[in-house]
């Protein structure tokens, strides 16, 4: 598989910020491969899974990707005009701030695997008159979007749920023109310090899937400062 989970719904986005300056991150001199849970997304596949659930946890104030979504929306610091790819859309908060951001003239795509997210998307973008918004079904692996169509891709902790990370990488990379940029945000997981849940269900740390990126192509581009705590921000450039 492939992405999913991600946020909620239709915040207002904030104008054009500065970014912080990058953090650096250290890469290992050689990144372990850490094999991804089987049947980890079997739950995001079921057409007949409960919509309402998934709403209440994704989009709850709880989640830090919640409660600092304008911190992180000011770090993108997206530009009207420009095409973002939601890769992990989930029930669409990202996917509605970034229709915002890029206006009439930009574009979002909003990728996932789960039919209930693809569903809810294509009616909540119909509803509530997204009109940027293009619903894509991705798959285990590829974001399957066409070929230098996004100028940045953005992935809101769904990369320990790809199934074959090198593979959809790949893809993406394809997918973003030159120079474009990708966003990777995650949970930390850190011995001694990361909750249970995030230890048994986090396939591996910052630093390995860095340096996963890394090896698919990009070039790091350092962490960025959205206050985050139990989450982290790195930026990385395609070739």
């Amino acid at each position: 598989m492939l992405l999913l989970l991600a946020c909620a719904p239709k915040p207002a986005a904030p104008g054009p910020t500065a970014a912080a300056p990058a953090i650096t991150v250290e890469k290992p001199e050689a990144a372990p491969i850490v094999a991804p849970t089987p049947g980890l997304n079997d739950r995001f596949l079921d057409p007949e899974a409960e919509l309402q659930p998934w709403i209440e946890r994704f989009e709850a104030e709880s989640r830090e990707v919640v409660a600092r979504q304008a911190d992180v929306l000011a770090q993108l610091a997206l530009q009207p005009g420009e095409v973002v790819a939601d890769i992990g859309a989930g029930t669409g908060l990202y996917t509605a701030a970034f229709s915002a951001a890029v206006g009439d003239d930009g574009a979002v795509y909003a990728v996932d695997i789960s039919p209930v997210f693809l569903e809810h998307l294509r009616v909540t973008a119909a509803d509530e008159g997204w009109d940027n918004v293009q619903v894509v079904e991705g798959s285990a692996d590829a974001v399957n979007l066409q070929e230098d169509s996004i100028d940045v891709a953005f992935i809101c902790d769904t990369y320990h749920h790809f199934e074959q990370p090198a593979e959809t990488l790949a893809s993406l990379q394809l997918a973003l023109k030159p120079g474009g940029r990708l966003y990777l945000l995650d949970f930390e997981r850190i011995e001694g310090v990361s909750r249970d849940f995030i230890m048994g269900h986090v396939r591996a740390g910052k630093e390995t899937f860095a340096a996963e990126v890394e090896a698919a192509g990009f070039t790091p581009d350092g962490q960025l400062d959205a206050g985050l705590t139990e989450n982290y921000l790195l930026r990385f450039l395609a070739p």
